[in-house]
């Protein structure tokens, strides 16, 4: 089966909309906060919390691949033998899973929080941030 994108490509997007979040949220020189409202900041915590659920899974794939392409004999190695180095590299991929988890959970837990916070101050109509 010949896969019509590169897997990669799918990481390297989301990358891409964290680094553009990240420029859309940044404070305005005028003082005013990149998230003008408290519902915005639920939504964007909920859905770093839907990514950071999904990142386990994601690299538990990866470590799999790598141990089926490792049991197949097709590892090379420039240091050390590819045992060695398949297994250090599954040790951090678990290690990255539970971490993942960790945030997920912590990222549930500020979602939970900000959905009571109301917002009180002035609006702001041709702001579409709501």
């Amino acid at each position: 089966m010949t896969r019509k994108t590169d897997p990669i490509e799918h990481p390297r997007k989301a990358a891409e909309a964290v680094r553009a979040f990240n420029h859309a949220t940044l404070p305005a020189r005028d003082a005013r906060p990149g998230i003008a409202y408290p519902g915005t900041t639920y939504r964007a915590i909920g859905a770093f919390t839907s990514l950071a659920h999904r990142l386990p899974q994601s690299f538990d794939h990866i470590g799999m691949d790598l141990a089926d392409l490792h049991k197949a004999g097709h590892l090379t190695a420039d240091h050390g033998t590819p045992t060695e180095q398949a297994a250090v590299t599954c040790a951090a991929l678990r290690e990255a899973e539970r971490h993942a988890t960790a945030m997920a959970k912590a990222l549930e837990r500020a979602q939970s929080a900000s959905g009571t916070l109301g917002y009180s101050g002035p609006i702001d109509d041709s702001d579409d941030d709501q």
